[in-house]
């Protein structure tokens, strides 16, 4: 590895950020500090921010990783920001995953605030190789080991091209220092016995294991990519808090089995879920089949199946809620509405997500309680069943005027005609 074959690779893989500002997550070690130095000598036009996550479990050796980033920064000539990790938070996704939830919500902050473009990250051609077996012994599928992305949103890795000794050999050959983390040694991560045992194992009956493993990494990628692709272009995703939200269900199912259990990844991880188990992606074709009516998933939601389509249930229920509705916008609980009070104009036609009022009294908008009636008598309970999930119709929006229940939004009116000067609008951001 040398310059200006790091140059071209950023050329080459990142046109759109050249001349553009880049946060470097620095964490002391050989493989950020190369990075660093090499974007500060690159002929790049870029401007460079640096963040070091400070991990206080390793007390006074995490301290001076921090003074040696802070120090490289002040000699270099680039901003620096320390952020500090509270590896305290309770968490049941494991403390590895915690921390790296946390270090890169910190470093997205972080380049929000100083005006990055991109985050990058040292990730090497190692990595993805040791990446590849760690989720093999884990029992992990092929989305898992499809290894790491060379741009994942706004985070860039422009070192996966390199290997690790590459990295080190071009700070020797430059003079330059850097930290080591005792941890990496340690037995007790799984990835360090990779690193040290499994590895050194393998290439010592194949010398090009690392070469193969990240060519499985690429061609897994490559299919993953492509069923990616295939889902977009289907667009059969359930939106949890939308009354027409569901899918339907012999849509999912005709798909191929491999693209399903891929649906059901790319799905739950639309709504914020880590993961599927294999167990759970057995158990998919269950719901599709109508032979299991519903699959827990992560965090307490739920897949159900109903009226023939597929719907995700939240694992946390919203709070029974009574809101005053005057002119303006307010905020519904029910994630992503809001609800409007204006006046009408000429190009207002009513329609299921707005309502005309006629008076000028308060308005309240708040849930369903067991004693709503209609004007004529329905029951609004009974109205809910027919047009909405279980999972929304206890908290769905309903508008009165006083006692009078006048409006269920993109389900039901009072049946009393009703014009004015004013009119309701609810939407979806």
């Amino acid at each position: 590895m040398n310059l200006e074959a790091f140059v071209h690779h950023f050329r080459s893989t990142f046109p759109d950020l050249e001349g553009s500002e880049i946060l470097v997550a620095l964490s002391g070690g050989a493989d950020s500090t190369a990075l660093l130095h090499l974007f500060n000598q690159a002929n790049l036009g870029l401007t460079l921010h640096a963040a070091h996550v400070h991990h206080g479990a390793r007390g006074i050796e995490a301290d001076q990783d921090a003074q040696f980033c802070r120090a490289l920064c002040r000699r270099l000539g680039i901003t620096y920001t320390q952020i500090p990790l509270n590896h305290d938070l309770p968490s049941n996704r494991g403390r590895e995953a915690t921390w790296r939830a946390q270090r890169y919500a910190a470093l997205e902050r972080t380049a929000a605030d100083v005006g990055a473009t991109a985050i990058a990250t040292a990730h090497h051609r190692d990595d993805v190789s040791e990446g590849v077996l760690l989720q093999l012994l884990r029992g992990a599928g092929p989305r898992a080991m499809a290894g790491i992305h060379t741009r994942d949103r706004c985070i860039i890795r422009p070192l996966l091209p390199f290997s690790a000794s590459e990295i080190r050999e071009w700070l020797r050959g430059a003079n330059l220092s850097w930290r080591e983390d005792s941890s990496n040694k340690s037995p007790e991560h799984l990835r360090n016995r990779i690193r040290h045992e499994v590895l050194p194992f393998l290439e010592g009956i194949s010398p090009s294991i690392r070469t193969h493993l990240v060519r499985l990494a690429h061609a897994l990628a490559d299919s993953e990519g492509c069923m990616a692709q295939d889902l977009e272009d289907r667009d059969l995703w359930i939106d949890p808090w939308h009354p027409d939200g569901g899918v339907p269900v012999e849509a999912v199912a005709r798909m191929p089995r491999a693209l399903q259990v891929r649906w059901l990844h790319a799905q739950i991880a639309r709504v914020g879920l880590s993961g599927v188990t294999h167990r759970q992606g057995e158990m998919l074709s269950g719901v599709l089949s109508g032979s299991i009516p519903a699959l827990n998933l992560a965090a307490r939601w739920t897949l159900r199946r109903t009226g023939g389509r597929l719907w995700l249930e939240p694992g946390r229920a919203i709070s029974a809620y009574s809101l005053n509705l005057g002119a303006g916008e307010v905020d519904l609980p029910v994630p992503g509405w809001y609800i409007t009070l204006r006046e009408t104009t000429s190009d207002d036609t009513p329609n299921r997500w707005t309502f005309p009022i006629s008076g000028h009294g308060p308005l309240t908008v708040r849930c369903l309680q067991p004693e709503d009636r209609f004007e004529d008598g329905r029951r609004p309970s009974a109205v809910l069943r027919a047009f909405l999930p279980r999972h929304l119709r206890r908290i769905w929006p309903i508008l009165f005027d006083g006692d009078k229940l006048l409006w269920i939004p993109g389900v039901a009116a009072d049946t009393v005609a009703v014009s004015g000067p004013r009119i309701v609008e609810v939407t979806r951001r």
